[in-house]
């Protein structure tokens, strides 16, 4: 799938770096991705980003650094320009400085989620196994840090909490999961949790967990042994209603916003994007562009089958499967 880059070869991969290192003088394609705006991530690596559905322009990043960095797009230049702001980030989210230093340091933020009912509420789960709830309309300009959570829970899982969703059609219930193997329910309105999954349908630890957009009882989990498992909410403690082999590491899932029987893996491993008919358990297509593990993946709201998956190759691919293999859908 790279064969239109003439540095797409070994010879062009960096095995200290392990991603690829095109030559300064390589003139891409136009059909190449155009960089548009670029903006400078203010501290720690970015373990994934979203943007708010009820205004695309705010972004939300989780950081290596324990915080969460908000940015209006339209705040960083302009079209095909570099970022020339003077500010970082149009908003900080951070544990209070008067917590302990060192603890802080080691507590990333592993993922975000952005509230579907309300603009300006997000969810974060972190490494040492914390979820929070923040609200970002609380923030002012002579202020733009904010450290106080709306809803917390400190020990959801001890071995690291690995990601967080909220429900589709409900504006206050959140799902998360972790290295302990369990998935978890709460009400943001009160502290107690509503539901918890055993731990002994998965192993290796659970690294993503979705709600169905279509239908918010369903809930879909990934292992790093690479299964997934189907969730009724109702019947939570109950078990799985469904499993499905992805073969491999499951890095995170995703969803189709379109059909509401079709999802997404990606392989943590062995760099394949997997499409499942969770209906039938039928596997419709096999992504295998990228040269190592994919780390995210995002469906497109207006192509029902439009595709865009990042790597740690250090590559971004949007693709879509052949069309004669979807038609039926």
């Amino acid at each position: 799938t790279l064969s239109h880059l003439n540095w797409s070869s070994l010879n062009n991969f960096d095995m200290d770096e392990m991603e690829f290192k095109p030559d300064n003088s390589t003139k891409f394609p136009p059909k190449n991705i155009c960089t548009d705006i670029s903006i400078r991530f203010p501290s720690g690596d970015c373990n994934r980003a979203r943007y708010i559905p009820q205004n695309p322009d705010i972004i939300s990043a989780a950081s290596s650094d324990g915080s969460i960095y908000v940015f209006n797009r339209t705040k960083h230049g302009t079209t095909t320009s570099q970022s020339t702001s003077t500010v970082r980030y149009e908003i900080k989210i951070a544990i209070p400085d008067s917590q302990d230093k060192q603890q802080i340091q080691s507590n990333e933020t592993i993922s975000v989620a952005c509230n579907l009912q309300r603009e300006g509420l997000l969810a974060s789960c972190y490494s040492q196994g914390q979820l929070r709830v923040w609200d970002i309309s609380k923030y002012s300009n002579t202020n733009p840090i904010i450290e106080q959570p709306t809803f917390s829970i400190d020990n959801f899982d001890p071995r690291g909490s690995n990601d967080i969703s909220w429900m589709p059609f409900h504006d206050s219930i959140i799902a998360a999961c972790g290295e302990s193997n369990v998935v978890g329910l709460y009400d943001t309105r009160t502290t107690k949790q509503t539901s918890r999954s055993d731990s002994k349908p998965h192993s290796g630890g659970i690294n993503t967990c979705k709600f169905n957009p279509h239908n918010s009882l369903l809930l879909a989990s990934g292992d790093t042994d690479g299964r997934v498992l189907m969730w009724d909410l109702r019947k939570l403690d109950e078990g799985p209603i469904k499993s499905i082999a992805h073969g491999s590491a499951i890095s995170t899932l995703e969803w189709n916003p379109h059909f509401e029987q079709i999802f997404a893996t990606a392989g943590q491993e062995d760099g394949l994007v997997k499409l499942w008919d969770a209906a039938t358990d039928n596997l419709v297509f096999v992504h295998g562009g990228h040269m190592l593990g994919v780390n995210d993946i995002a469906w497109n709201a207006h192509d029902p089958w439009l595709m865009c998956s990042v790597s740690n190759d250090n590559s971004i691919q949007v693709w879509r499967p052949a069309k004669h293999l979807v038609d039926s859908y």
